[in-house]
């Protein structure tokens, strides 16, 4: 991984569609504002827009932690502005914090996201090995 520079900060707009509202498997929907969980996706993919230029040839991030403080809501049709900044790199682990601001100028979330940086070649021989064990656990008849 190349060095990232302090205070760095990437950005994603979106606006807040239908399917982004709280609905739960199960349960149906219930709130019709932008969803936490949404969020958490979100998070995680300005913090990665931020990662992407500094990675070297054959490196990819994974996602390791989430953190989404949810202040405020959202409706369907209203664009939410993320801004993810550096707060650091500790070895292979790159920390942001990530702030959500609506188009009206409502703190919507606020938190961090953690990424790990990790040659492609490990993290695709890690996804192989565990679809292989997962294959042989279903064919022994222990999974639905």
């Amino acid at each position: 991984m190349l060095t990232i520079p302090d205070g760095r900060t990437a950005h994603l707009s979106v606006t807040v569609t239908e399917d982004m509202t709280v609905h739960f498997h199960g349960l149906g929907p219930l709130h019709p504002v932008y969803a936490t969980y949404e969020l958490a996706r979100h998070f995680e993919e300005v913090g990665r827009a931020l990662l992407l230029p500094y990675l070297e040839a054959g490196e990819d991030g994974v996602g390791t932690e989430v953190n989404v403080q949810h202040h405020a809501p959202a409706l369907p049709g209203m664009r939410v502005d993320l801004t993810a900044t550096l707060d650091g790199v500790q070895g292979r682990r790159l920390r942001v914090t990530v702030r959500a601001v609506s188009e009206l100028g409502d703190l919507i979330a606020s938190g961090h996201t953690e990424q790990h940086v990790t040659a492609r070649a490990r993290l695709e021989a890690g996804i192989t090995d565990l679809r292989a064990r997962w294959t042989a656990h279903r064919a022994a008849g222990r999974s639905t």
